[in-house]
């Protein structure tokens, strides 16, 4: 009995001796450099984000923000090392579409979007555009949906990859529209692009960066923006709702996250300076030269969009049998 209360009274030492110091750390925070872990390679979208929001906010710190790639499986590398790292705020993860689509499209997944991470904050929303080669003979969707309807199954699209926006949005799209279009994988926008400008892909979704050249040299034509209005990239091309299609909409945004468990009052800390970045004018500037548009969605509201889209996601993967990994 005597060494039992020895060893509760030297537990307790112990925990009144932490509790200080933890709470120490936390006001501290951060003390040491952070890493944003990105889920695909330096210079792709998801690098230059990092880095641009990652520049403000260690000269809000006056710290260091190192920016790692940690490529493959569609982001679930990425995805499984940060859920794995410590919580305690020094390992963030930069996500997108593949965050929320993943549970639907691999059946093995060793972490899950919303058991495993809190949402600290939204940090731009990337409009999509339909656009086909200009030598197709299609002037808006409805017209694209005709020749689809004519010439069944003679019609592709390409896609990024598998549980892409590029892709789960189109799988939507034509079934909504009751069309058939071929799925054509690619393993990246470098290899997917020429082709949709040679005509060998007959349509496809591609950010305002990806598109605006092609656009201007003449080689595709946008026929539709992929969101839930306008966008001033192309304001005038119609949204689909605009054309008829209204649960066609599939706006790729980009957001962090930390491993769940991560202190309260760091995630606040965190989520409050990423909100005054996404404020200051050079960022927004610098995320819309990228082709995203800064768009604010603080904790709860990320953590809210993150579920929405985990079941319209699963949803499409299932009534389009896009099968699971």
């Amino acid at each position: 009995m005597k060494f039992r209360r020895i060893g509760f009274i030297v537990g307790a030492w112990l925990m009144s001796f932490a509790a200080p110091h933890q709470a120490q750390a936390q006001e501290n925070f951060p003390s040491r450099p952070i890493r944003i872990v990105i889920p695909y390679s330096p210079g792709s979208v998801t690098d230059v984000f990092a880095r641009i929001i990652g520049q403000n906010m260690q000269e809000q710190w006056k710290g260091s923000i190192v920016v790692e790639s940690k490529s493959g499986a569609n982001g679930s590398i990425a995805a499984q090392e940060v859920a794995c790292a410590a919580p305690d705020g020094y390992t963030w993860l930069l996500v997108t579409t593949f965050f929320s689509a993943s549970p639907a499209l691999n059946a093995a997944l060793r972490w899950d979007p919303v058991r495993d991470f809190i949402p600290i904050g939204q940090v731009c929303r990337a409009p999509n555009f339909f656009v086909v080669p200009t030598a197709l003979p299609v002037k808006n969707v409805a017209e694209f949906v005709a020749l689809a309807k004519a010439k069944p199954g003679e019609l592709n699209y390409s896609h990024p990859g598998k549980g892409s926006t590029g892709h789960l949005g189109f799988e939507l799209f034509k079934r909504l529209a009751g069309i058939e279009v071929t799925a054509i994988g690619y393993r990246g926008y470098p290899q997917m692009v020429p082709d949709i400008t040679s005509g060998l892909i007959s349509s496809t979704f591609l950010s305002a960066n990806q598109a605006v050249a092609q656009v201007q040299s003449g080689a595709i034509r946008v026929i539709g923006a992929i969101s839930d209005g306008r966008s001033k990239y192309f304001p005038e091309a119609p949204t689909l709702a605009e054309q008829g299609f209204a649960g066609a909409q599939a706006t790729p945004w980009f957001g962090v996250v930390v491993p769940k468990g991560t202190p309260q009052p760091v995630v606040d800390q965190i989520s409050k300076t990423l909100e005054t970045a996404l404020a200051a004018p050079e960022v927004k500037e610098k995320l819309d030269v990228a082709g995203c548009e800064a768009r604010s969605a603080p904790l709860q509201v990320f953590a809210d969009v993150i579920k929405a889209d985990v079941a319209v996601w699963a949803k499409v993967v299932r009534e389009a049998g896009i099968t699971a990994d």
